[in-house]
Formats: structure tokens, sequence, C-alpha cells
């Protein structure tokens, strides 16, 4: 991941727009997740790993809570907004 930033950091500003435009594109940004999920395949999948199932844990946790946040985010308002007014927020 360093090495790719430190390319972008030596380039010039003019450059920076036609490289990324180059480098983010559909099919190449395709063939880098798939490259990378066939190495994680190799890797964790096929040995008997115990990665995998970490990794499925912590994503729905993440995911979890990113689904939840907005829902709490209205609670917290509703009770900052009640406490102002002097009011039991419920």
């Amino acid at each position: 991941m360093a090495a790719p930033l430190r390319h972008l950091a030596s380039m010039k500003v003019k450059e920076v727009p036609n490289h990324l435009k180059q480098s983010l594109s559909g099919d190449k940004v395709k063939t880098t997740v798939w490259s990378s999920l066939y190495k994680y395949n190799d890797k964790y999948v096929q040995t008997g790993s115990i990665k995998p199932l970490t990794d499925v844990m912590l994503a729905v946790g993440i995911l979890g809570y990113f689904v939840g946040w907005p829902t709490e985010l209205r609670h917290l308002r509703h009770a900052e907004e009640a406490a102002k007014h002097g009011k039991d927020h419920h």
C-alpha cells in the first residue's frame, strides 16, 4: 500500500488525474479484486485456517454497527433535544 502512495506523491499535480483514471479503471479494479480473492483463497481457505471465520465475524460486527448507527444517532439527537426543552425523551 505504501509503494503506490509514494509513487503518487512523486508525481506532478497535472499527472495525478490521468494516473488515477488509469489505475482505477473498471477492468483494472475488477482484475485486482479477483486476484486478491484468489490469493486469499489459496492462503487461508484452502489451508484450513481460522482467519476466514474471524474475518467474517469482524465484517458482520462492523456492518451491524454501521446499520444500527443511524438509529442510535436519531435517538441521541432526540434525547438531546428533549433535554434542552426540559422534557423526558420517551
